[in-house]
């Protein structure tokens, strides 16, 4: 049979090979979904461009098309009043109106009879060049919205997916495996420390939920919140107000949330204890930490997942463990259901949403 110390260090190396490959899972499904929306975005943004140069071209064609429509009146009426018909139809022939412009230095000869003519000529040049270069805009405006990779990104990230799910199934049981080692190490070895399994319960205890909470300690729950049948020690209250965690000595211990650490010390059958405060009536309690390795003072701010002091069994204990208390306005309820609410499995070490 292999020993519990090599079984947890088997396992303490699955479990770090899957959070690395569920990472990098992660980190490419992030980057996948990240340049399928910025493909879209740039689509997005090329028909909206689409639509104002068309808007632009449009209105610029109606400008151009009033501009000749009125220079021709314009030549219509000099002609007719100063030069006579002849004239008027050798300017606007059959070939229509589309090689007016093209025939206007006949039309210098009769400039002074207006002083509109030149500025209208002017007018008409500007509206046509101005038209014809909004057409030419069109055109690449329409070509810039076609040959967008959407299907290859699409498929990218429908891939990265079907890996992240893989990667995270495959750490889901690599947890559960090592949660396993860890509670046949903790109990062979008696509560004595070994790199093995204080590796585990480090990697184990690291993460936070999505609600940003972390697990306190890992290990396996030995007693739960409530009445005792049984006192396990003389002087120890009949109604246990907390969860007990078996844990290997040295093993780190976790704040649950961010806060201000409101109590450190000597605290009874408690041993060595930390409280700290999260706001809104809410603290957490963690006792029987070992001799020297309480790692905050009062008054000190924690982050959530933070390691705080290590695992030990001072106070009313019979082996290493953590008791984690929490209280709502001074009053002590059941941290296995708070924990879970969110996203926490105490006594099982792993992260659930």
């Amino acid at each position: 049979m292999v020993a519990p110390s090599r079984d947890a260090a088997r396992a303490a190396s699955a479990l770090a090979a899957a959070e690395t490959g569920r990472d990098r899972a992660q980190a490419v499904y992030d980057a996948a979904r990240l340049d399928l929306a910025a493909t879209l975005a740039d689509q997005t943004a090329a028909l909206i461009r689409l639509e104002q140069v068309r808007a632009l071209a449009d209105a610029a064609a109606v400008q151009a098309e009033s501009s000749t429509r009125a220079l021709a009146a314009l030549v219509r009426t000099i002609v007719q009043k100063g030069t006579g018909t002849a004239t008027l139809d050798a300017l606007l022939s059959d070939e229509g109106s589309a090689d007016l412009l093209s025939r206007l230095g006949n039309v210098d000869r009769i400039a002074d009879l207006t002083g509109n003519l030149s500025t209208i000529r002017t007018r008409v040049d500007r509206d046509v060049h101005r038209a014809q270069a909004l057409q030419a805009d069109l055109g690449t405006a329409q070509a810039a919205t076609v040959d967008f990779p959407l299907a290859e990104k699409q498929a990218a990230l429908a891939a990265a997916e079907v890996s992240l799910s893989q990667a995270t199934t495959a750490f889901s049981t690599a947890s559960l495996d090592a949660q396993t080692a860890l509670a046949t190490s903790a109990e062979a070895s008696a509560g004595r420390a070994n790199q093995a399994t204080s590796q585990l319960a480090g990697i184990l205890g690291a993460r936070l939920s999505l609600t940003g909470w972390a697990t306190p300690a890992v290990g396996s729950l030995t007693d739960g919140f409530g009445p005792r049948p049984e006192l396990p020690l003389p002087g120890v209250l009949p109604f246990h107000s907390g969860t007990d965690l078996a844990a290997a000595c040295g093993s780190p211990v976790y704040a649950a949330n961010a806060g201000i650490v409101a109590q450190t010390g000597r605290l009874g059958t408690y041993g060595n204890w930390v409280l700290i405060d999260h706001g809104d009536g809410v603290t957490t309690g963690y006792a029987h930490i070992a001799d020297g390795a309480t790692l905050v003072v009062a008054g000190q701010s924690v982050t959530a997942g933070e390691v705080i002091a290590s695992v030990g069994d001072t106070g009313a204990s019979t082996g290493c463990h953590l008791h984690i208390e929490v209280r709502v306005d001074g009053t002590a309820i059941d941290p296995q259901p708070f924990f879970a609410d969110r996203g926490i499995n105490i006594g099982i070490g792993l992260v659930s949403g």
